[in-house]
């Protein structure tokens, strides 16, 4: 009964928008809960605060990082909102607050000058397209989900000749506008684009295909890469040539500038400087308005 609950759930999301990437995130959530629930002979309906509490020590002993932990503490408390307006159980007994593990704050994960060198060699010997969207991601600062869903109609050229992406849905189904920042990047965007029909997937590589490239440059290579780092190095690479943080805030879609602050601490002291004054902002122009002035 579980489990079909979760499904009625997952499809629930769907039907509200939610994207292909966070449905898929919520059932990898819900497996580790369901797993509990069966090995321990636990009713759902009947799940206590105690109860789940002991679920949220299980996860620690473990040893899942508490980020991950979060989102499931997150995905189930949403779950349980979904049973008490379906009227299947009486209140939901997750009070997230009480139960969430405090996180450390990593820095962002940025690649090194000889990471970037190995990995610009290793992009040489693969298929060119799957080439390209890596290259495009570290260009723009694109997550894996939006290289792989943006279409040649997305690209938009500038009345000063830059390229800009847009992206439509982004993290929380957001659009947002993002600058391709390497010039190679964007002549090798403009052959590459003329033979793709508008409307199809640019690169025509899934979501799924580019973690398992980036499961291959791992091996290949001994770099510990995934794709969020093409992100997480833009980022770092854009405060150290003295973009303002808002701006950076903008192409990386981060809706909390304390997010960007992260890139700030792997930059000189002068830009973790500029990033305190971001507050004080009340409007920001739109991005392609201001970027390459």
């Amino acid at each position: 009964m579980l489990r079909k609950q979760v499904k009625n759930y997952l499809i629930e999301l769907k039907m509200k928008g939610s994207s292909e990437h966070t449905v898929k995130n919520y059932g990898y959530h819900f497996d580790k809960f369901i797993t509990y629930m069966e090995e321990n002979n636990l009713n759902y309906i009947e799940l206590t605060a105690k109860q789940f509490k002991k679920f949220r020590n299980r996860m620690v002993e473990q040893g899942l990082k508490p980020r991950t932990i979060n989102a499931v503490l997150s995905a189930l408390k949403s779950f349980y909102d979904f049973l008490v307006e379906e009227r299947l159980v009486p209140g939901n007994p997750i009070i997230t607050r009480r139960l969430r593990v405090k996180e450390g704050q990593s820095l962002p994960d940025f690649m090194t000058t000889e990471e970037l060198k190995v990995f610009s060699e290793w992009l040489s010997a693969i298929p060119g397209h799957a080439a390209l969207g890596f290259r495009t991601m570290l260009a723009t600062g694109m997550r894996v989900s939006e290289a792989a869903s943006v279409t040649p109609n997305d690209i938009i050229v500038l009345d000063n000749g830059g390229y800009i992406f847009r992206v439509r849905h982004g993290k929380g189904d957001k659009e947002r506008y993002v600058p391709v920042t390497d010039s190679q990047v964007v002549n090798d965007l403009i052959t590459y684009t003329g033979d793709r029909r508008d409307d199809d997937p640019l690169f025509g590589i899934t979501s799924h295909a580019f973690k398992w490239w980036a499961r291959k440059c791992r091996l290949e290579t001994g770099i510990n890469f995934h794709s969020h780092r093409c992100r997480h190095t833009l980022g770092t690479q854009l405060l150290q040539r003295g973009i303002s943080i808002d701006k950076v805030q903008d192409v990386l879609g981060h809706a909390d500038i304390s997010t960007t602050r992260r890139y700030a601490k792997t930059a000189p002291e002068a830009i973790y400087e500029l990033a305190a004054k971001v507050d004080e902002l009340k409007e920001r122009r739109a991005l392609y308005r201001y970027w390459l002035r």
